[in-house]
């Protein structure tokens, strides 16, 4: 029986990952219809993503739950590290208010990182990296307007995604700092650069398969250590976190005032939708900070870009952040500016740029792109016009949000521990994800969405940027996310204090969608179809409680 068991799971999970990278079929949404053979084709795979959801649910309600999944009644959003942001929405720059800043990097990479132990972070094949081709960082900035109401922490890891868990660990430790000096933080974000070939940060590429079947029996048992062989994983986890703690002890000790600015910047030249939905001209501009010190020192740029770094090759077994990497050392080369840079609502948006490598070794043809689109990146951020100077108003507020997931993927990820979410169980025995969403404000200008996940630009921006392309035939009923406050242009940050897979509207949700053809999204890794317009409803909630 325990062997007929192991073979179910494994011949599921290993048909639906099969699924999900292999390309069988081409459709084409249209707007004025599909054709008889689109439509048997969306038949038949509507079918078989219900039959792989009901084998996966199964499997999920078999599988023991980890010891240390708790009843609902048993949450304290103190305990586990929710922050509620400020108290009072400030609608001007009160007499007193200047801008300060901090700025630290360093790297998160153990010192033998090239050694062959650790896992990189982009599959659940269990890839060993290699060696390290650039660096691997974490970025912070801490900005505060001197209101009396608390600082903010910005900072972005470079890495596929932050669970909550680890968010809130840094989190813990920056506060008991903060406690410890008398320093006032009122809100403490980390973002995932989502660098593609890094080392794992979320634990998704460690040993999936004797994680699956040692769970199940470490599970029963009550146990709630790693399965053998997680010894670097873990450690990598443990090291990351303490490097994101020293750096923002490190900004904190390097804040200064200063002013600053922002200015609206188009990057679409070098961007594209990979499923051809999105035309260049409607890729959204994005936001971009300048702080200038009035002591003459570097400047820093925040600044959120919605294009995937995958410039290396899926088969590379290498370290390197890729363009974020390149970017940050061609700005320091320019000008001795620091940078942070978070994700915009990446979805499927990725580089679109032609690079020569004749002549080039086979070390320098690897990082040619990721080198080249870092450098054009850059020259776009020091051509804005940073003439808007922004009123010292700082205000951000916080939404903790429960996820119910709809996919049960998810949901066996958490149970064999692949990643590390917070999970509690209702009195149904429902389980439920604690999260978080939240909304920052400059200058009563302009603002960033924080969000849990990897939205999708139609999601946020609304979808007449895809001309109104839908998988169930149904509308998306929302507007954009962008003009939520009067007065105030709003931009997304995704994959922020927490990873909660893709985004979509939840009219061109498609499940397995990437077996169809690329202009369809693979949802394989989300919550569920319902996640876009729960994020949605639950954001215009939160502003509207705190915009007021």
């Amino acid at each position: 029986m325990k062997k007929r068991f192991t073979k179910i799971i494994s011949f599921v999970l290993c048909f639906t990952m099969l699924l999900s990278c292999s390309g069988v079929v081409s459709f084409a949404a249209e707007e004025s219809g599909v054709s008889f053979g689109d439509t048997i084709a969306k038949g038949f795979y509507n079918a078989l993503n219900g039959i792989v959801e009901g084998l996966v649910s199964a499997i999920c309600k078999l599988y023991p739950n980890p010891k240390d999944w708790q009843n609902l009644s048993d949450y304290d959003s103190d305990e586990v590290g929710f922050m509620a942001g400020r108290d009072t929405y400030q609608k001007g720059a009160e007499e007193g208010n200047f801008w300060s800043l901090g700025y630290a990097s360093l790297s998160v990479l153990p010192e033998d990182a090239g050694e062959g132990k650790y896992n990189l972070g982009r599959d659940l094949m269990n890839k060993i990296a290699e060696g390290v081709y650039d660096d691997q960082r974490v970025r912070v900035a801490v900005i505060d307007d001197n209101s009396g109401e608390g600082a903010v922490v910005m900072g972005a890891v470079d890495g596929m995604g932050l669970t909550s868990t680890d968010v809130r660990a840094i989190r813990a430790g920056v506060l008991a700092y903060c406690e410890e000096i008398g320093f006032d933080v009122a809100s403490i974000n980390f973002s995932a650069t989502h660098a593609h070939s890094v080392l794992d940060t979320q634990g998704v590429s460690t040993e999936f398969f004797k994680k699956l079947l040692l769970g199940f029996a470490y599970n029963a048992m009550g146990k709630t250590e790693s399965v053998p062989g997680m010894e670097a994983a873990d450690y990598f986890k443990q090291y990351f976190i303490a490097q994101s703690i020293e750096a923002v002890k490190l900004a904190i000790a390097d804040m200064e005032s200063g002013k600053l600015y922002f200015d609206e910047i188009d990057f679409s030249e070098f961007i594209k939708d990979k499923r051809g939905l999105i035309a260049k001209e409607d890729v959204p501009a994005t936001a971009a900070l300048c702080f200038v010190p009035d002591s003459g020192s570097e400047m820093t740029y925040i600044t959120d870009i919605t294009c995937h770094a995958t410039s290396f090759s899926a088969s590379n077994g290498l370290v390197g952040s890729d363009y974020i990497y390149y970017m940050d050392q061609y700005l320091k080369e320019q000008t001795g500016a620091n940078l942070v840079m978070v994700p915009g609502a990446v979805g499927q948006m990725s580089r679109d740029i032609e690079v020569d490598t004749t002549g080039m070794t086979e070390w320098e043809d690897m990082g040619a792109s990721a080198k080249a689109l870092g450098a054009e990146f850059a020259k776009l951020v020091l051509a804005a016009d940073f003439s808007n100077e922004l009123d010292p108003v700082l205000n951000v507020t916080h939404k903790e949000i429960f996820i119910t997931p709809e996919n049960s993927i998810l949901v066996l990820a958490c149970e064999i521990r692949l990643v590390n979410n917070k999970v509690f169980l209702d009195n149904n025995g429902n389980a439920l994800m604690p999260s978080e969403m939240g909304y920052l404000e400059f200058g009563n200008e302009f603002a960033f969405a924080i969000m849990p996940a990897e939205f999708y630009p139609e999601t946020f921006w609304d979808d007449e940027i895809t001309n109104g392309t839908t998988w169930d035939g149904t509308e998306w009923p929302y507007d954009s996310l962008s003009e939520a406050v009067e007065g105030v242009t709003i931009y997304p940050i995704s994959i922020t204090n927490d990873a909660l897979g893709y985004v979509l509207t939840d009219n061109n949700f498609a499940f397995m969608g990437h077996i169809i053809g690329e202009e369809i999204a693979d949802e394989l890794l989300s919550v569920g179809k319902h996640m876009g317009s729960f994020l949605v409803e639950e954001y215009y909630e939160m502003i509207a409680d705190f915009v007021k």
